[in-house]
């Protein structure tokens, strides 16, 4: 594979958003998307349309991306759960992708390792405990009417910054029953997905080798007790053949606060201060 970004550069950039954050929170990672490569589309998954947990098919027709896009003419960025939808899409459509960039992405092989399954019946009385709860919690007004105040605090704990979202918005995403209802059903469906990733790496892993590029792998890194998680994230960067760095001191939420790094990507350039985790010693 070539280096992260094909040349000529991709026309049409797909953003994918972590679970539960809204287009507008991931405009900072497609505002320097758009400074890179002024020419290009740039599209923001809107999660409250298709689920970014959904299959891939879905989210191309949501969209309006045909099957038969130009080889290296799509390039992704996805965070947290949207960097697991990137990589299906890498593997179900490797020859049209012309950059895959992955933010903190969440590994597809946890808790449901091939070599280490999880018990079936525990698997099913959690995701009916998800389910049920989603649905109680969906019929309480009381706690639907604190889902704005829930998103901010949420924010503000994960970047340690006011939260942007407007009010209006914040109602409409977060505080109705409607929507705790569609939230809890991503959720619930992001464990379908990590399954759909695993059974592809299992079935079709050689489809990686079509990629025009190498993906790169931003890994946050920033507090202690993290070993699991970083081993967890080379564990995946080796299985992609990403190229991966760890970015001291930042959070799960970077993306949003670092645009910068994301734009030194794009450029081709190693962030500053990131570190390549190639030695086991520094997981622990």
């Amino acid at each position: 594979m070539a280096s992260a970004i094909t040349t000529p550069a991709p026309t049409t950039w797909v953003v994918l958003p972590g679970l539960l954050l809204a287009p507008s929170d991931m405009e900072p990672v497609a505002r320097v998307v758009r400074e890179q490569f002024p020419d290009a589309t740039v599209r923001v998954l809107d999660s409250w349309d298709t689920a970014v947990t959904a299959p891939v098919a879905a989210i191309r027709a949501e969209l309006g991306l045909a099957d038969d896009q130009a080889p290296g003419s799509v390039g992704l960025v996805g965070h947290s759960v949207g960097g697991l939808a990137a990589i299906e899409w890498a593997l179900t459509h490797p020859e049209e992708l012309g950059a895959v960039l992955l933010l903190d992405p969440t590994t597809p092989f946890l808790p449901r390792r091939p070599e280490r399954p999880a018990p079936v019946g525990l698997t099913l009385l959690a995701e009916r405990v998800v389910h049920t709860s989603g649905l109680l919690l969906s019929r309480c007004g009381a706690v639907t009417r604190r889902g704005p105040a829930l998103r901010r605090r949420a924010w503000y704990d994960a970047t340690h910054r006011p939260d942007p979202l407007p009010d209006d918005e914040a109602v409409r995403r977060y505080g109705t029953p409607e929507a705790w209802r569609l939230l809890t059903g991503q959720y619930e469906q992001s464990w379908a997905q990590a399954e759909r990733v695993t059974a592809l790496f299992a079935r079709d892993a050689g489809a990686l080798r079509r990629l025009a590029v190498r993906p790169v792998q931003l890994v946050g890194w920033g507090r202690r007790g993290q070993g699991a998680f970083l081993r967890d994230e080379r564990e995946l960067g080796a299985r992609l053949g990403a190229e991966v760095y760890g970015l001291r001191g930042e959070g799960h939420m970077f993306p949003l606060t670092r645009p910068d790094v994301v734009a030194q990507v794009l450029r081709g350039e190693v962030p500053d201060g990131a570190v390549a985790p190639v030695v086991e010693a520094e997981f622990r």
